[in-house]
């Protein structure tokens, strides 16, 4: 009997340490990609210093549809925010014209209309979906 308990007090155990160990997942939704041409560019930031330029984590992907989705995994716990752009013509940069208006499609999370870490800043505590529509 004391057998019995203690190897199911060990299963138990088991199941709750791969519980533990499983990756917390960020997914992007990226929608309203027009045209299907170029690349989808997906930023994950983690502090305010260099958003929307330089990332924490990023994805470069063959824009193939007009809706897509970028999974970033072993995210710590924390305060993020997301940015992507089209990059039409690939040279892994966001286009803008003299005045500093991007010429390609652009979008952050918390559906933010500029480039504002603040405004675009979101609690990440377990697997969360982010939508982001270009514009």
């Amino acid at each position: 009997m004391k057998t019995k308990k203690i190897a199911l007090l060990l299963l138990l155990l088991g199941f709750a340490g791969a519980n533990l160990l499983c990756a917390q997942k960020l997914t992007v939704s990226v929608s309203n990609i027009k045209p299907t041409a170029g690349n989808l560019m997906v930023g994950v930031f983690n502090k305010e210093n260099g958003f929307p330029d330089v990332y924490y984590k990023g994805a470069k992907i063959s824009a193939a549809d007009t809706a897509m989705t970028v999974t970033f995994t072993d995210l710590p716990k924390g305060k993020y925010a997301v940015s992507a752009y089209l990059d039409v013509n690939k040279n892994g940069q966001l286009d803008k014209n003299f005045l500093g208006i991007p010429k390609e499609k652009y979008g952050f999370s918390n559906k933010a209309n500029n480039p504002d870490y603040k405004e675009s800043i979101f609690d990440f505590h377990s697997d969360i979906t982010i939508r982001i529509t270009l514009k």
